[in-house]
């Protein structure tokens, strides 16, 4: 992980602190906050040489593959609901513009397809004060999300999060191995998309999971997603008819049997259709 940022974080978290306890308000120098970040499977921490036991509906057994996920347009929350911008260290490696790219696999045991390198915070500036909650949305703008990640700039250079069949960018990649299926994929991506990557898109599912916690406090809480709680609804262990269903999990297409209830656990509506009370279960603040 780039250290830089977290030592310069840790000195700003200092700052706002103190500024905050003194009275501090927006008029004042922006603050350097890090929102941490952490993947978890129920209370466990989300690791790639551990086993889970009895996720989703049929309590399958799960070893984790990949965890990779964009994130944009972050906010924190003043008591009175006033989001405040998070502008975004621009370290040209996790963070560019207004995205972050978050990664929660380490390269170890059966986490094949990634890399060594974790990144769980995203750092940037904030007007100083006091924070209650923070929001985001899980993905990408329009704008970016159909650059040719072969020549686009980090991080959006990464391969693994190239949708190349959609002509955009994976979202979230996140893939376990599971009782009955090899693999079981979770890629959530925009879709019925039509354009080029030269020309340009338009996407008629942009799917943006737009998330706000309430109780988080940027110098001390934690922003969890937990994998089991996304999973609750889902049977891991399906098995697909080829007819009808080509690949075991939800890739975000029309008609997938498996997205409904993850779309759902992340407040998303599938196909148009809103479900359930419209509220995300995955992420949590802790």
């Amino acid at each position: 992980m780039n250290r830089l940022p977290i030592r310069r974080a840790t000195l700003g978290v200092i700052s706002l602190v103190a500024l905050t306890a003194c009275g501090g308000d927006a008029d004042e120098s922006p603050q350097t906050v890090a929102l941490q970040f952490a993947a978890k499977v129920g209370d466990e921490p989300f690791a790639c040489a551990t086993t889970f036991e009895g996720l989703g509906t049929t309590k399958s057994t799960a070893n984790p593959l990949d965890f990779r996920m964009y994130v944009h347009d972050v906010r924190l929350v003043r008591a009175d609901g006033a989001e405040v911008p998070l502008a975004l260290e621009q370290d040209e490696r996790w963070q560019r513009d207004n995205i972050a790219f978050l990664d929660f696999e380490d390269g170890t045991a059966t986490c094949t397809t990634g890399s060594p390198e974790t990144r769980t915070e995203i750092v940037g500036d904030v007007a100083p004060g006091e924070y209650v909650g923070v929001a985001f949305d899980v993905g990408l703008p329009p704008e970016l999300n159909h650059l040719d990640a072969a020549t686009a700039p980090a991080p959006l250079n990464i391969p693994g999060m190239w949708w190349s069949w959609k002509g955009g960018y994976k979202f979230v990649r996140l893939e376990l191995r599971t009782t009955a299926n090899p693999t079981y994929f979770f890629h959530l991506g925009s879709t019925s998309c039509e354009g080029t990557v030269k020309d340009g898109f338009s996407c008629a599912a942009s799917n943006h999971a737009k998330i706000r916690l309430d109780g988080f406090d940027p110098t001390s809480k934690t922003i969890v997603f937990d994998v089991a709680s996304f999973y609750a609804g889902s049977d891991l262990d399906l098995q697909i008819d080829p007819m009808t269903d080509s690949i075991s999990g939800c890739m975000s297409f029309s008609g997938d049997p498996e997205c409904p209830p993850v779309f759902e656990a992340l407040g998303l509506p599938f196909e148009g259709q809103a479900s359930g009370s419209g509220k995300q279960t995955a992420f949590r603040v802790e």
